[in-house]
């Protein structure tokens, strides 16, 4: 299991800063989350991909700049929408394939929905085969206050799409629904592609490793025993954390007790 930080970690930095600043601190696997088109082509998207080479870093997944809006872009009543959004997506394919990535990231439909379950399903599996058909792996990240937040929503969402359903799997936002991140990882371990990783306690829900209580060692275990073969990344809002070494500490960390 390889573990990087994310390039969300230093948000508002600009990405392409944020990527250096992540490959500068020693850390060589990383997730990139975009935060504008413009990012996505042109000379900053040349930038990024000039950093990446320079220092051999593996982007495990893309991160759409549209998280905010997937909701009206791709899980809206207006259906028309719907199209538009899917040459989106069909555009962020090739730059996850010019990043050497093979997975993509939704966070989908937030509260409160405004199309049915078995639509959103059937939009999110034609969203699924359009990325399948392009080499990447659509991603379904569990987020609160939106569909995913629901271990049952999910487990029927991998009942109809079957082997079109992947999961990225958050530490934080199991806690932030309600959720057990130990038994939520033991039901969709074969399902799960991608680990965003923190950890929590009293003192808050989203720490550096070690500032909380959670017991990765188990974490870990649940999702090689259920066979799990992805990656992950650290990923901490910026008010999380104090100083940028806490990030490829906490990955340090994580690396040593994946390997036991």
């Amino acid at each position: 299991m390889q573990i990087g930080v994310s390039t969300s970690c230093l948000y508002p930095m600009l990405t392409e800063q944020a990527l250096r600043t992540v490959a500068e601190s020693g850390v060589r696997e990383t997730e990139i989350f975009f935060n504008a088109e413009c990012e996505t082509r042109g000379d900053l998207f040349r930038e990024i991909c000039a950093i990446r080479e320079a220092y051999g870093l593996h982007i495990q997944a893309v991160h759409p700049y549209f998280t905010f809006a997937e909701s009206r872009l791709l899980f809206d009543a207006y259906k028309r929408r719907f199209f538009d959004g899917k040459e989106f997506v069909k555009r962020l394919c090739e730059t996850c394939r010019a990043l050497g990535s093979n997975r993509l990231i939704l966070h989908g439909e937030r509260e409160p929905f405004k199309i049915s379950e078995a639509e959103y399903i059937e939009r999110f599996g034609e969203l699924a085969m359009l990325t399948a058909g392009e080499g990447v792996a659509l991603t379904q990240e569990n987020v609160v206050h939106f569909r995913s937040q629901d271990p049952e929503f999910l487990s029927r969402m991998q009942r109809e799409l079957g082997d079109l359903f992947a999961m990225t799997f958050d530490v934080k936002q199991a806690v932030r629904s309600g959720v057990d991140p130990i038994a939520l990882a033991k039901r969709f371990a074969p399902q799960i592609v991608h680990l965003h990783l923190s950890d929590h306690g009293d003192i808050g829900d989203c720490l550096p490793i070690g500032k909380g209580s959670f017991d990765f060692s188990q974490l870990f275990g649940v999702l090689k025993d259920g066979g799990f073969c992805g990656d992950g990344v650290v990923e901490l809002y910026r008010a999380c954390y104090k100083e940028t070494r806490e990030l490829s500490e906490s990955a340090e960390k994580l690396t040593s007790i994946s390997n036991i």
